[in-house]
């Protein structure tokens, strides 16, 4: 009966690559076909060990330009991959075309990812980055929650949804040049009740870091109300 009921499932509710929507085979595993599995490129070292960019030479691990000149506030940040190609499109249809489902899917690939230095059992507490609640009401839903609820599942971690809080409504990022991206989002964020982050270690889930701006702001605030450390967890990262 159960291998009925699945069967008859994937007939009437086929399975769709997140990439391209179309059909996976059977056994493909998904939630991206081989077509678009490949074109992924997946992050892994040489890496910036506190931003996580990717260098593109062979090599050890070491600082990048920016994090030697910039204080990031989070110890580390990191990426499954490279936001182009097959990764761009799945975001676009989770963000933009409002698919959660999609969402729910790129979640579980953070969740599983073998993210590098990253020991998920040293911290306390999943946390999204918020949208403004006039933001969350045009769009629906906070992509940065699906995506940090199902991380927090896999990995048995509470999830704070509500402690940290953007207080401001800020221009979108994607629309602004990079000198401009920082003064954006200076003081949009704040915590309400820092019982709920002193001593804290806070991994904050975003889905796409580009300059590094909004998860900087929020990692400041997150320490300055008492976190002991904050790193940052992504979908995918813009070069």
């Amino acid at each position: 009966m159960e291998n009925f009921l699945a069967t008859l499932v994937d007939l009437l509710f086929p399975v769709r690559c997140v990439g391209c929507d179309s059909l996976i085979k059977e056994g493909d595993g998904g939630p991206f076909c081989e077509r678009c599995i490949s074109k992924i490129h997946f992050i892994k070292s040489p890496i910036c060990p506190r931003c996580g960019i990717p260098f593109r030479a062979g090599g050890s691990d070491h600082l990048c330009g920016e994090c030697i000149r910039t204080r990031q506030y989070f110890t580390m940040a990191r990426s499954v991959g490279l936001y182009e190609t097959a990764l761009l499109n799945a975001i676009h249809r989770f963000k933009y075309g409002k698919s959660t489902a999609a969402g729910k899917a790129l979640g579980k690939i953070m969740a599983l990812f073998d993210f590098p230095g990253l020991e998920m059992r040293r911290f306390s507490v999943i946390m999204p980055v918020p949208l403004h609640p006039d933001r969350l009401r045009e769009r629906g839903f906070n992509q940065s929650l699906i995506l940090a609820r199902e991380i927090a599942g896999h990995h048995c971690l509470p999830l704070d949804f509500t402690s940290l809080k953007r207080k401001r409504y800020t221009e979108p990022q994607i629309g602004l040049g990079k000198d401009a991206r920082s003064p954006n989002v200076r003081g949009a964020f704040e915590v309400g009740g820092k019982e709920n982050i002193s001593g804290r270690k806070v991994v904050l889930v975003d889905d796409v870091y580009t300059t590094g701006s909004t998860v900087r702001e929020c990692a400041r605030t997150l320490l300055g109300n008492g976190a002991e450390e904050v790193a940052v967890l992504t979908l995918a990262r813009a070069i």
